[in-house]
């Protein structure tokens, strides 16, 4: 897909009425998304990169989050070579709940049932079922599935 075309359908996707055509929308810029996904109103993911983010079944990404999944550093940096770094994958894990405002960084896995607070800054792995909140995101508590 060429860049102009994916420029179009990340902004559709920010405004779109629901949150099922917003992943939808995602899904054909090149992001790998499951079934279920709740997706909020101006969630950003990298543009540059789609292919290396991946969010798995259920999963739920509150409003105003951006997933980014690489760090280019300034065209000055670059020019220089003080600062590159090459794109990362970047998985949230099935039923994941990533609330309002969050950031995830590049090379970032957040697993299984995990949820990261409104707000919070995410740039190391998450565990399974925590609740990490902060910048830098810092684990509050474990979280314990009920058995049905």
């Amino acid at each position: 897909m060429g860049k102009f075309l994916g420029r179009i359908l990340r902004i559709l996707a920010w405004i779109a009425p629901t949150y099922q055509f917003r992943a939808s929308v995602y899904k054909k810029c090149g992001v790998k998304i499951g079934k279920g996904i709740y997706m909020g109103f101006l969630v950003i993911i990298d543009g540059e990169y789609p292919e290396y983010i991946e969010i798995q079944d259920w999963a739920s990404i509150g409003p105003g989050v951006k997933i980014m999944a690489h760090s280019g550093g300034s065209p000055y940096h670059q020019h220089h070579k003080i600062f590159h770094e090459g794109p990362k994958k970047v998985v949230i894990g099935k039923g994941a709940w990533i609330a309002t405002g969050a950031i995830v960084l590049p090379g970032v896995t957040i697993g299984e049932g995990a949820i990261i607070a409104a707000g919070s800054v995410v740039s190391k792995d998450i565990p399974p079922f925590t609740l990490f909140a902060g910048n830098p995101a810092r684990m509050i508590q474990k979280l314990e599935p009920q058995k049905d």
